[in-house]
């Protein structure tokens, strides 16, 4: 967790903590760099053992044995490495809170909510849950800190956070044709169901926007569905 000065005022930015980041930028590369190195030596260490499947594959990297393509293996693991680390990095949700809005960057995407939208900040499970003031899931993205540090960013900032989600008892298990949904509710949980089974991650967001269009909003337990009506603040 950081504190910087913004034009916003004092914001706490939270995320991938700073030894984390400096362990995958050096040791991915390093870890690369070593499989890279030793994979002719394992490939044909392995070409003794009569039962191993793929020869043809190993046959051919173990032959990559002279000096120059061992320092080929090697600098392509080291950036494989590199590569890995910066995927990691950027996959992870960075949150940046003020007193005036909350930013969410991941995947190279970022997004800002209002204060004044916000109702509710809690986490569930793994996620960093905001609501808007219709009760939105405006935010449902796994977070890399700890529940204290969230709590204290926010409400430092103040915020509402909440030690648990304040619309927990209206969740209901989904079942296909559920008799309280309307039909079309019900055709979109079908899809949206269909999307976690496939972890489809775009398209069950984009399907959980859809239901909420509708007046209700859904959350998930692995493949299970819980739904409740939308509750305006």
């Amino acid at each position: 967790m950081n504190m910087k000065a913004s034009a916003h005022g004092p914001e706490t930015e939270l995320g991938l903590s700073f030894p984390i980041r400096l362990l995958l930028f050096i040791g991915s590369p390093l870890a690369g760099a070593a499989v890279g190195y030793s994979l002719p030596r394992v490939a044909e260490w392995a070409l003794n053992l009569p039962w191993i499947p793929m020869r043809g594959p190993l046959e051919l990297v173990s032959s990559f044995d002279q000096r120059w393509s061992i320092l080929a293996f090697l600098v392509a693991g080291f950036l494989l490495g590199v590569v890995f680390a910066v995927i990691a990095v950027v996959g992870c949700l960075t949150i940046t809170v003020n007193n005036h809005d909350v930013t969410l960057a991941k995947d190279g995407d970022s997004r800002t909510i209002s204060r004044s939208d916000i109702s509710a900040a809690f986490v569930d499970g793994r996620n960093l849950v905001l609501l808007d003031r219709e009760s939105r899931q405006v935010c449902r993205d796994p977070h890399e800190s700890t529940v204290a540090e969230l709590a204290d960013a926010f409400r430092k900032h103040g915020y509402p956070w909440c030690d648990q989600d304040p619309h927990a008892d209206l969740y209901r298990r989904w079942i296909p044709a559920a008799p309280e949904l309307p039909a079309g509710v019900n055709a979109l949980l079908k899809a949206r169901e269909e999307a976690l089974r496939k972890k489809v991650a775009e398209d069950v967001t984009e399907l959980r926007g859809e239901v909420e269009r509708l007046g209700y909003t859904v959350r998930e337990e692995g493949t299970k569905q819980y739904w409740r009506p939308l509750v305006g603040s």
